[in-house]
């Protein structure tokens, strides 16, 4: 019955399988149900009981499966006055089990019978009918008289033979001549060590019944349409037993199989380098389908997977004599921080055959790295971007994890809340040293180097512009040079600091407060001046209000010296760290807020950046 007609009545499916045992005039499956079984216990009564059955049943003997119209012109009736469905005709009309009407002389008051079907059944494959035996209490009339009926099914089976395709897509289509229903059976491999040797069907069948057998393809998702033959018997005469031994074997269409392969351009891709993914199918006659799906790998581990694209291939050219021409197609990865492709191509002939090919794409990440540094985001070559290694404080007490986690979020909230990093994202190469430092707050600016002291540390490191510490202790950070490279330390959730001191050690600008820092006019572009005359003439020059010049480090104050002079507003960044008090945090728009590197840090900092691609 459908679905929908066995959830109103309360149906399970049969077995708990979902077994198809036919089709409405509309072609929709039908499936076998089961009523519920109950644990009372419950005494029966001589009432009849009316068995309605929506999936197709054999008849019981004595009864025939015929339309309506043919029992009609033959006066039949309907077999134990049921509406019993048994089929369908080649038209999908509805057949039913009917009975010759039996003439009778007055008999005796015939006792109540109680008629109980033997039905005995072997588990059978999907697409077969399957039927669970049912207890039913019926009452003769005086015109029909009932006997004891045995329902009796048999089975025709046999082997399938060198399909080679998937066995989803084959089923045995089992045609009943007598009525014209059709059933269909599905296939089950049959092993020969790990192997699968051959297939086997059980097709269930009429004892007394004549059927045509035929092994036909049926459509599969992602299964290439194969076109052929089956060679064997396919007529079978039922004579009250089962048959076995109903044996085909498949003959294609089309016996070659194609060629396929999975070609990048480039082979070996520099980083972050778009590839063309070229897929070559070969065969003798064409191919019909191609796809191909596949999974890419980023630098940081996260993958994406892109589910099977169709593509359409076109012939190519041949580039030797003799050589079939392939059939070709297309597709392009772009995606940049990869690290590995794995390409899975899949193609169809005209007969059906498939093949498959796999290939890897792999991309550079660092082949400078070394043994120490792990790379986390590379967008090219060093010696085009800036290159900032990341090392742990030993406060993080060896948890590599915590610092590789607090390094993407010192990133993610500290420089790209910054315009300068945010707008330059891809000039920038982040990496991460797997030894710890420990470093001592400002002045003292302390550093015990990793890896065991100053020299391992130095090979370990050469290609970096800055190092930056972070640490998870509280201490006033710094920027400068240890052991030959350009330092600076940050907690790694004070934001602002962590950009502030990135401002000396990667762009070397200079702090715009008061008074204990190391002052000095950086040329060229400077962000502060010695003197006011400096700042005024720098300010006509670059067309900035000569009047914004003010004197932040007055002379003779901590270590400014002769004095000197800013034109930046206080809420830059250079002016800002993360404890820079309430003036500074309002201008920036709050405590947490993020503040900018303003005109005069600016020019600095986009000459700097201009020097990388």
């Amino acid at each position: 019955m459908l679905p929908s007609d066995a959830k109103k009545m309360g149906y399970t499916l049969c077995g708990g399988k979902q077994i198809l045992c036919g089709y409405d005039k509309a072609q929709n499956p039908l499936y076998c149900y089961q009523k519920p079984v109950t644990t009372a216990t419950t005494k029966p009564t001589p009432t009849p009981t009316v068995v309605v059955t929506a999936a197709p049943v054999q008849c019981p003997s004595g009864c025939s499966c015929m339309d309506s119209d043919t029992a009609k012109q033959s006066a039949y009736l309907l077999c134990g006055g049921k509406q019993i469905l048994c089929g369908y005709d080649k038209a999908q009309n509805p057949l039913y089990c009917y009975q010759k009407p039996v003439t009778t002389s007055p008999i005796q008051e015939v006792p109540r019978a109680t008629i109980i079907p033997s039905v005995t059944m072997a588990p059978q494959p999907v697409y077969t009918i399957e039927r669970t035996a049912m207890r039913t209490v019926a009452t003769p009339t005086p015109t029909l008289p009932m006997a004891a009926v045995t329902a009796r099914f048999c089975t025709i089976s046999g082997n399938i033979y060198r399909f080679y395709h998937n066995p989803e897509s084959l089923k045995i289509q089992l045609t009943n001549l007598d009525t014209g229903g059709v059933t269909l059976t599905s296939v089950t491999p049959v092993f020969s060590g790990d192997l699968v040797s051959h297939y086997s069907y059980a097709a269930m069948a009429n004892c007394d019944g004549n059927y045509q057998i035929e092994p036909i393809y049926q459509p599969y998702s992602d299964v290439c349409p194969w076109t052929g033959s089956f060679s064997g018997e396919n007529v079978v005469h039922m004579t009250g037993d089962s048959v076995t031994g109903q044996d085909f074997t498949y003959l294609p269409d089309d016996a070659n199989i194609p060629e396929v392969s999975i070609n990048p351009n480039p082979a070996t891709p520099g980083i972050n380098e778009d590839v063309r993914i070229y897929i070559d199918a070969r065969d003798d006659v064409s191919i019909t389908y191609m796809a191909a799906r596949y999974d890419l790998i980023y630098s940081d581990g996260t993958r994406r997977s892109i589910d099977w694209i169709e593509l359409t291939p076109m012939l190519g050219y041949a580039y030797h004599a003799g050589d079939r021409p392939p059939w070709t197609s297309h597709f392009d990865i772009t995606d940049d921080n990869l690290v590995r492709a794995e390409i899975t191509a899949r193609v169809c002939d005209g007969g059906g055959n498939e093949r498959s090919a796999f290939e890897t794409v792999v991309w550079p990440t660092c082949r400078w790295c070394g043994d120490h540094v792990i790379p986390l985001q590379v967008n090219g070559n060093p010696a085009q971007k800036i290159d900032v290694i990341f090392v742990p404080d030993t406060s993080y007490g060896g948890d590599l994890d915590a610092f590789v986690e607090d390094i993407w979020d010192v990133i993610e909230n500290g420089y790209y809340q910054n315009d300068a990093f945010s707008g330059n994202r891809g000039k920038f190469n982040f990496y991460y040293l797997d030894d710890e430092a420990d470093v001592t707050a400002y002045p003292a600016c302390g550093f015990t180097p990793p890896l065991g002291g100053c020299g391992d540390f130095q090979d370990a490191t050469t290609f970096a512009d800055s190092i930056a510490v972070l640490h998870t202790d509280n201490l006033r950070d710094w920027s400068g040079t240890k052991c030959g490279r350009s330092l600076f330390c940050s907690e790694p959730t004070s934001y602002r600091t962590f950009v502030h001191e990135s401002g000396h050690a990667l762009f070397g600008l200079k702090d715009e407060y008061c008074c204990d820092s190391h002052y000095s006019q950086n040329d060229p572009n400077p962000n502060i001046w010695v003197n006011e005359t400096a700042c005024r003439d720098d300010a006509v020059a670059e067309g900035w209000d000569p009047d914004d010049c003010d004197p932040f480090c007055t002379a003779g104050s901590g270590n400014c010296g002769s004095g000197f002079w800013k034109i930046d507003p206080d809420r830059c960044v250079m002016r800002c760290s993360q404890n820079c008090g309430d003036n500074c945090c309002l201008a920036c728009g709050g405590a947490d807020a993020m503040c900018q590197y303003e005109p005069a840090c600016a020019r600095r900092v986009n000459a700097v950046l201009s020097l990388f691609s």
